[in-house]
């Protein structure tokens, strides 16, 4: 198993931040490893059992994954996503900081499946490099929300 785990702090309110976040398709916007994140369920509230298609790239190599809303409570939203060569985690958790803004906490965790399983101990790196570009990507989204409006692209 390998995965990337960090936390930022950005000054737009809590509850927002979380509302953005917890919709899956807004990672096309944030995540630089996301191409497309569609809702795949036909649409709806935002709620456990929610499900996205989405087309990511990783080392050069573009790949399909089904991501589905598993766990949502005040302030802590879990994705799992699979396809045949992966099973995959995203623990994003949200809370507000004294006098405004929001801590970010966002963890990923990926199962290789099959000859990939190999693979893992030189994947650290890389997961580790897209934890930086996270850093630098998500902060910036986050800050521009306003209440309840989303995020303009980058």
């Amino acid at each position: 198993m390998v995965g990337v785990q960090r936390v930022m702090t950005v000054r737009s309110p809590a509850e927002t931040v979380f509302r953005y976040l917890s919709d899956h398709g807004n990672s096309e916007i944030w995540d630089p490893t996301v191409r497309s994140s569609t809702r795949s369920d036909g649409g709806g509230p935002i709620v456990v059992g929610a499900a996205w298609r989405t087309v990511a790239v990783w080392g050069g190599r573009e790949s399909e994954l089904d991501h589905t809303l598993r766990e949502l409570t005040a302030g802590r939203v879990v994705f799992v996503a699979e396809n045949p060569a992966v099973s995959a985690t995203e623990e994003i958790v949200v809370e507000p900081v004294e006098g405004g803004g929001s801590v970010v906490s966002f963890h990923a965790r990926v199962r290789l499946k099959g000859l990939l399983k190999l693979a893992a101990p030189f994947l650290r790196r890389e997961f580790e490099r897209h934890g930086d570009e996270l850093e630098r990507t998500l902060p910036p989204v986050l800050e521009r929300l306003q209440g309840s409006a989303p995020a303009p692209p980058p």
